[in-house]
């Protein structure tokens, strides 16, 4: 993985306990899609298909799907890391 990867999965992991620690359990085997700019992903495939993410590109934009909470920290570490 490229280091933005690296970064972005710490995030995400980091996203991840926090989370678990302060927010109910969510729903098992619930999915989400989000769309993110296609930037936001910094080159992060082999990060997504480790976290059963998938993602489809569609011009500027990404469609991300998996695991609702995993998307969710996603979503949320790639606004943090661009922000």
């Amino acid at each position: 993985m490229t280091d933005a990867a690296d970064q972005l999965d710490a995030m995400l992991h980091g996203w991840l306990e926090h989370a678990a620690d302060r927010r109910r359990p969510g729903r098992p085997g619930a999915r989400l899609t989000a769309v993110l700019a296609r930037s936001a992903l910094c080159g992060a495939r082999d990060l997504c298909a480790r976290w059963d993410v998938t993602v489809d590109t569609r011009g500027a934009i990404a469609l991300v799907s998996g695991p609702a909470r995993v998307v969710e920290g996603l979503v949320a570490v790639t606004g943090m890391a661009r922000g």
